[in-house]
């Protein structure tokens, strides 16, 4: 089984590099093929597409998550959820299928969009990709569960490497062929229906004691499985709302064909995002056996071990990001984005908030404590529209608004709910905010960079980050230290021995 888990955690970090050819490949090729208008028209779609995903994505993780639960204890319980959650899933698709006739017909589709683009098209767009999850991809995102408890979520992260490299070549080859984007999405649909048909045959036959996989249960327990849910539902709303909704607001406030050049720099500062998965994915485990034990303050070395290495490996990402992405930018879009310095700082310090609250968050999310990732997300959805509803709703709005959201829920009310939780002592509750310290100093470094200050300056306001991640890198303790590399090791010689 170990070896299984460590084989899992490989996959997960070739998707990862994978995902990042595939943004860093796929920009490049599409503003080659496209304008700006159709290319920030079909991200515009993709991130709508997303957004309203959200209720089918946060029931498959439910029924996932139980699944895992009884497989090795109840297999006739484990039986009855998978089945009801199939037998319910038609539902979800009616729901997401209405939601984009009400936001057509109600005319809030159109505010998503700059005056020249057809909304109907844009409807049509997005009927043919649900369509599509309506026939069989949501019932493969259900059906790929059955994977995890038999430590074998590496072929889900094979499936989705596969599909990755797919929408590449869909993208790639529609935008050079110059067909429209209805045709793109119904050749979506149909490459994409096959390959989840391949995935379903492959399923049934790794894992055959489940088949058929809608024999047992009822639709009132799925329909029950579907509200229980609903905290999951808020919660994954809030991460679509940090990412797809930002597109979508972007495209609102500051106009669709500012998309590609938000997307593309979104892409580069995403880059953060990918090193802190494959980081959380072997701490979350010790995590939860930690709290099992009541050993609060070795979690909190955990939390210090996990901002340390994120955030020295991004604050030097972003930091020589900036002096260097100008030019980068110009030979990366062959000229046809220019690197905007202000974007690119803003959501470089958005996302090193973002990333010191995250793991928190993901701890109370392994504990199933989910009233308070619910409670989060509502509170961060709420400044970010509040700031944004008293502003002037253009860029620097959006970006302070983000930005807001993301301190106050990072400095206050995750320190407030982990204090509660843990009960530590003043010494332990300072040492938490020894990373947001040094994400303000950073914050004043780029403020600066920005309003032109000549490079010593810069330097020597880089001097307190450097202190203040030394500062932390003292705090931890040499036992999580040495977790931290063995976990490491492990991941690299099994990833070597891989076949």
């Amino acid at each position: 089984m170990l070896k299984k888990l460590y084989k899992s955690y490989r996959y997960k970090a070739l998707q990862i590099i994978v995902l990042l050819l595939h943004s860093l490949f796929l920009i490049p090729l599409l503003l080659n093929f496209w304008d700006l208008k159709v290319y920030g028209k079909w991200i515009a779609i993709y991130s709508f597409f997303n957004i309203i995903q959200v209720f089918e994505f946060s029931h498959a993780q439910f029924v996932g998550n139980e699944f895992n639960r009884l497989a090795h204890v109840n297999r006739v319980r484990a039986k009855e959820v998978l089945g009801s959650a199939i037998r319910v899933n038609l539902v979800i698709q009616i729901l997401q299928l209405a939601l984009v006739l009400l936001f057509l017909y109600t005319g809030l589709l159109g505010f998503f969009f700059d005056d020249n683009i057809g909304v109907g098209n844009v409807a049509i767009i997005l009927i043919i990709l649900f369509f599509y999850r309506f026939i069989i991809g949501s019932f493969r995102g259900i059906i790929v569960k059955i994977l995890n408890p038999f430590g074998l979520i590496y072929k889900s992260f094979q499936f989705a490497l596969v599909e990755k490299v797919l929408e590449f070549f869909i993208l790639v080859i529609a935008a050079a062929s110059g067909i429209s984007l209805i045709e793109l999405a119904i050749f979506w649909v149909c490459v994409k229906s096959v390959y989840s048909a391949i995935i379903i045959y492959q399923l049934k036959t790794i894992i055959p004691q489940y088949f058929p996989w809608w024999k047992h249960g009822s639709f009132k327990e799925g329909v029950l499985n579907i509200l229980k849910a609903s905290y999951l539902v808020g919660s994954n709303f809030s991460d679509r709302i940090m990412n797809d909704g930002l597109n979508l607001i972007v495209s609102a406030f500051v106009g669709t064909t500012f998309l590609p050049l938000f997307s593309a720099t979104k892409t580069i500062v995403n880059f953060g995002l990918k090193v802190s998965e494959f980081i959380l994915g072997p701490i979350e485990p010790e995590m939860i056996g930690l709290s099992i034990k009541k050993r609060a303050v070795k979690i909190l070395d955990i939390f210090k071990a996990y901002w340390l290495i994120t955030g020295s490996i991004l604050i030097v990402f972003y930091t020589i990001g900036l002096f260097l992405l100008d030019d980068f930018f110009m030979i990366w879009t062959n000229g046809k984005l220019v690197f905007n310095e202000l974007l690119f700082g803003a959501l470089s310090i958005i996302f090193l908030i973002h990333n010191f609250a995250e793991v928190i968050i993901r701890y109370f999310v392994a504990m199933n404590k989910l009233k308070i990732v619910l409670s989060t997300s509502l509170l961060r959805i709420g400044i970010l529209v509040t700031v944004l509803y008293f502003s002037d709703k253009n860029l620097s709005s959006i970006l302070l608004a983000l930005i807001l959201s993301e301190f106050i829920i990072a400095s206050l009310y995750i320190p407030y709910k982990i204090f509660n939780d843990f009960h530590f002592q003043t010494r332990d509750k300072i040492t938490v905010y020894i990373n947001l310290f040094s994400i303000i100093w950073l914050s004043i470094m780029f403020y600066f960079k920005q309003e032109g200050k000549p490079l010593w300056i810069l330097l020597i306001l880089f001097i307190p980050v450097v202190i203040i991640l030394r500062w932390q890198y003292l705090s931890i303790s040499k036992n999580t230290k040495n977790l931290f590399l063995r976990g490491f090791r492990k991941l690299t010689i099994f990833g070597l021995k891989l076949k």
